[in-house]
């Protein structure tokens, strides 16, 4: 009677182990994909390839249209097309002069 609790309850934990696993590695994958992801989109990145800081530039947005902006780079990001109008940048390190 005691094996087969014993046994009851290692394939409960077994289950649960199983079940749990993969929703907390998926939302710790979500969020290392996120933090991935906080920085500007390769095609803007792409954009200023060639240029420097301050440079025009123009890149394809997620919906297709055609996004015109300036060469700017964050202090330590990779310098990107910055769309006209976008949000002022979060980073406080940013660099001036654009």
């Amino acid at each position: 009677m005691i094996r087969i609790a014993s046994m009851l309850l290692a394939a409960l934990l077994a289950t649960g182990i199983a079940h749990a696993d993969p929703g907390s590695s998926q939302g710790m994958n979500n969020e290392n994909q996120d933090a991935e992801r906080r920085g500007p989109p390769r095609v803007a990145v792409e954009a200023c390839a060639n240029a420097v800081q301050g440079d025009a530039c123009t890149f394809e947005g997620r919906r297709g249209e055609s996004l015109q902006g300036t060469c700017w780079a964050p202090q330590d990001k990779p310098l990107a097309c910055r769309p006209e109008g976008a949000p002022p940048p979060r980073d406080s390190g940013a660099q001036s002069g654009v």
